[in-house]
């Protein structure tokens, strides 16, 4: 089985876990060590930002420089979800969810 927890209201910590029969294999908490000393040199760079920003910033960057480079020299953006991605990932959502609300309410 696989269980995931995130709470970005009360916090900025993620983690998964995997579990083959009833042990946990593998277990993976966002912000990791390395990010979390980034986290403090951005909470002192930019007081008052929201603070999941600081805790994916190595990921915006990545992102921001592969769809720059792509403006600029038409590179394909590897890794990037395109827009017709995007429009499956809502059809998935929106397939799911009574089912996810039945399993919630009952």
């Amino acid at each position: 089985s696989v269980s995931v927890q995130a709470d970005r209201c009360g916090g900025d910590v993620s983690w998964a876990q995997v579990d083959i029969g009833g042990k946990e294999v593998f277990r993976h908490s966002m912000p990791d060590e390395e990010d979390k000393a980034n986290v403090e040199v951005l909470q002192a760079e930019y007081p008052g930002a929201m603070p999941y920003f600081f805790s994916q910033d190595p990921d915006y960057i990545t992102v921001k420089e592969k769809v720059a480079d792509f403006c600029a020299n038409g590179s394909a953006p590897e890794g990037i979800a395109t827009i017709d991605i995007a429009v499956e990932t809502l059809r998935v959502a929106e397939y799911l969810t009574p089912t996810m609300q039945k399993q919630l309410l009952g």
